[in-house]
């Protein structure tokens, strides 16, 4: 199998990285440096990081991995240049699994009652929440140039 290959099967999780000895490899590779730059705390993040994760960005790291060499915030002309993996990415992912969890637990929590009352500083937390993710998931899906 090509390296490419390998790194989809690497790129679909956990159980399906188990498939060869080489996309194991990858997997824990990828893993490690997961973890070990604080982007992931769990195989579950893993997972979902690695589901949402381009087999561009995994060379990256690999690259990053194998060089023996560390992601570091303030490397803005190297992420830039695409010499270096911008870890932005990996949490918002983080955030977004975060923020899925927790959408099952409160849903869990009000089951089917619709009429359920809730303190009002659960409400206007929820109704922040909402339109916060709201506006990123506008600003990110919109045709406005990125401002910095």
């Amino acid at each position: 199998m090509e390296r490419r290959e390998l790194i989809e099967l690497a790129l679909q999780g956990s159980k399906v990285a188990e498939e060869t000895q080489e996309s194991t490899n990858i997997y824990v590779d990828i893993a490690e440096h997961l973890l070990g730059a604080g982007h992931a705390n769990s195989i579950r993040e893993i997972d979902v990081i690695l589901g949402g994760m381009s087999i561009e960005a995994a060379e990256s790291i690999l690259d990053i991995v194998e060089n023996g060499e560390s992601l570091e915030e303030g490397n803005k002309e190297e992420i830039a240049k695409g010499t270096k993996a911008d870890p932005e990415g990996y949490m918002v992912l983080r955030q977004l699994a975060t923020a899925e969890d927790a959408c099952k637990r409160i849903k869990t929590y009000i089951g089917g009652d619709g009429e359920l009352q809730m303190p009002a500083w659960v409400q206007a937390k929820l109704t922040t929440s909402a339109a916060d993710l709201d506006s990123v998931a506008d600003y990110l899906l919109s045709d406005t140039p990125e401002k910095e």
